[in-house]
């Protein structure tokens, strides 16, 4: 299809977020979000939802969004049922807001890949990496990605631990 002078399109090709399960957190916050997650899994694959109580992670609880995965059609998507105060510093206000109204396309499709390597692997990833939304590139971001269900059965919910460097700040 011509674009632009008959010339094609080039695909956009971004940094991709760097996953891992050695679970090696640089962030304490991040450390403590998943001994709470395991302490809550109780020796099962992952906790439910239900487990998660946020009283008594108080002050984990800026880091702390939980997305819901859907499928619908064959289309995956996040749903945030809660987005935590250090997420939506970075990212903006989008509690309870369809993702593909916040993020561009191409970004969307990159925290796509990241929750369904979570939900492939079935365990918990630590992902690494720069911010792209906004021109946010300064922002580098450690996150723990883990999965939870709400019936005990399939992943269903991203329990999302994110902390943010920002150079000139502490975090």
């Amino acid at each position: 299809m011509p674009f632009f002078g008959g010339t094609r399109p080039a695909l956009i090709e971004l940094p991709p977020i760097s996953l891992d399960a050695k679970l090696e957190f640089r962030s304490a916050a991040l450390a403590d979000s998943l001994s709470y997650w395991k302490k809550q899994a109780a020796g099962r694959q992952m906790p439910l939802l239900s487990d998660i109580r946020p009283e008594e992670i108080a002050r984990l609880l800026p880091f702390l969004s939980l997305f819901e995965m859907r499928t619908q059609d064959g289309e995956f998507s996040l749903f945030p049922r809660l987005a935590g105060s250090k997420f939506e510093e970075v990212f903006g206000p989008i509690h309870k807001r369809e993702l593909h109204t916040v993020l561009a396309p191409e970004f969307l499709e990159r925290w796509h890949g990241a929750a369904r390597a979570m939900i492939e692997a079935g365990v918990p990833l630590r992902a690494s990496g720069q911010v792209l939304h906004e021109d946010k590139s300064f922002i580098s971001f450690e996150m723990l990605l883990a999965p939870l269900s709400r019936t005990g059965g399939d992943i269903d919910t991203l329990f999302l631990m994110s902390d943010f460097e920002m150079p000139g700040l502490s975090g």
